[in-house]
């Protein structure tokens, strides 16, 4: 949970760096700006401005559960600013001429903003539209926002006890969907009970089991990307249910591990390379190369870019303050055919240095956002270009 206020933005002023540990996989395209907004209290009112000369921008609406469930942005149409009413899932009553309906399915959701940034130049008026984003009370008369969250620690993931004891109370505070009911009550037989709390520290067998679920739950995420995704060419492209999950609760842990508040495949796509060309584990002991033909290079509406990442999901530290490579990278040098070669590698490229994405000594990955892909993107029917392996 947030420690930001509630209803309130925060906005990124700079790029996401090595430092920036707030989600995994952050961006270094866009500007966020985000919200945790409860609406147990009322409604809230989100104002936008008019967003023009093609700048991309989305706001994402994601419940309790970690579904996107609505959107607002370039892909919806909604470039010329306006007012929209976010609504909690039992409110009822009339929304104001001219303003637009957001109905969440939870009380507590969180609102993410992305703001496309070219470059730093860009920054000043990337700023000037973040502070014309604007969140105020439906009315005046409705009760301050508050959302009484346990407090987690770090270390509660590990332990058993402290874990489930706050996945309960966390149930409690936001209903699981009205299908689950049957799933739920299986759960109690095990002390997991949202409206009495966690009891299964009662029972030393339940106990056990429930330590080596803890156990098995984070070594079965770790390894189930496969099951969850498909190959293409080397990249793991994760299947179409990402961001609307319904029962696929594998794929869900799984996001949540990886990829965080990713969005839907509409809106965009998160191939993530692990391996080179031959299966191996990329490593900066080594030195890659990305060759994108003409027609390989991503097609989409929004923009394109490769992320470097290391073990641990976040950007990776580098000399040159470069974390990111795409359509938008500045000085970019595509050859004569139309195609693009990108070098992977820890030191810089001779002759190279303009399409450089640099590497960590140790183990890496590499995240390909596509924004607004096309429709044979999405479809799978689009080749992704290989992470190869080449010698000095």
């Amino acid at each position: 949970m947030s420690t930001k206020p509630l209803n309130q933005f925060y906005h990124y002023r700079n790029l996401a760096d090595d430092t920036v540990k707030t989600v995994v996989s952050p961006n270094n395209d866009t500007l966020y700006s985000y919200t945790f907004i409860d609406l147990s209290k009322g409604p809230v009112v989100l104002s936008i401005p008019k967003i023009d000369n093609g700048r991309y921008f989305t706001f994402q609406f994601i419940d309790a559960y970690t579904n996107s469930f609505h959107y607002i942005g370039t892909r919806t149409g909604d470039t010329r600013g306006g007012k929209y009413v976010i609504v909690g899932p039992n409110w009822k009553g009339h929304i104001a001429k001219g303003t637009k309906l957001v109905k969440a399915p939870t009380n507590l959701i969180l609102m993410g903003g992305r703001t496309l940034v070219n470059g730093t130049s860009d920054l000043d008026k990337v700023h000037a539209i973040q502070d014309k984003y604007t969140l105020t009370p439906y009315s005046k008369k409705q009760a301050a926002p508050s959302f009484d969250a346990p407090v987690i620690q770090p270390t509660d993931f590990g332990d058993p006890v402290k874990f489930f004891d706050i996945m309960t109370k966390l149930m409690k505070m936001e209903t699981p969907p009205k299908g689950e009911k049957a799933l739920l009550d299986q759960f109690k037989l095990i002390g997991i009970d949202p409206q009495n709390g966690f009891g299964g520290i009662q029972d030393p067998a339940v106990l056990d089991g429930l330590t080596r679920a803890v156990k098995d739950a984070r070594e079965i995420i770790e390894k189930s990307s496969s099951s969850v995704s498909v190959n293409n060419n080397g990249w793991i492209v994760y299947n179409s249910e990402i961001g609307n999950f319904g029962d696929n609760y594998l794929l869900r842990a799984v996001i949540a591990q990886f990829a965080l508040y990713a969005n839907i495949p509409d809106e965009a796509m998160y191939p993530r390379a692990t391996t080179d060309s031959n299966g191996n584990p990329l490593n900066g002991a080594n030195k890659y190369v990305i060759h994108m033909t003409k027609e390989e290079i991503p097609q989409v509406k929004g923009f394109w870019s490769i992320s470097m990442y290391g073990a641990d999901q976040f950007l990776v530290k580098n000399p040159i303050n470069r974390f990111t490579m795409g359509d938008r990278t500045e000085g970019l040098q595509y050859n004569a055919d139309g195609s693009l070669d990108i070098y992977i590698q820890n030191e810089a490229p001779l002759g190279h240095e303009s399409n450089w994405l640099p590497a960590p000594k140790g183990d890496f990955n590499l995240m390909l956002r596509m924004y607004i892909p096309s429709k044979e993107t999405i479809e799978g029917k689009t080749k992704l270009p290989s992470v190869t392996k080449v010698s000095d």
